[in-house]
């Protein structure tokens, strides 16, 4: 798992996936006492009895506002 530090551009050719996840969201606190957003997911079958998400990311509130600008360039007012 990783905390977001900023985001850059990408410029990869990326094609559409294949398959779907379900995404889960937690709100957990870091060390300082900082709200986190704890955004992780499984392989596309689903969590399993004791497996670890394939990924996870947490977001501060400033990784959160930045996010939200890339999500609002992509597709407008949310």
């Amino acid at each position: 798992m990783a905390r977001i530090r900023r985001f850059i551009q990408g410029d990869r050719e990326v094609k559409a996936p294949r398959s779907e996840v379900d995404a889960y969201v937690q709100m957990v606190q870091d060390a300082d006492g900082e709200l986190l957003l704890y955004l992780y997911n499984y392989a596309a079958s689903g969590p399993q009895f004791g497996a670890s998400p394939t990924q996870s990311t947490h977001f501060d509130r400033d990784a959160a506002k930045a996010f939200k600008k890339i999500l609002e360039d992509a597709f407008g007012p949310l």
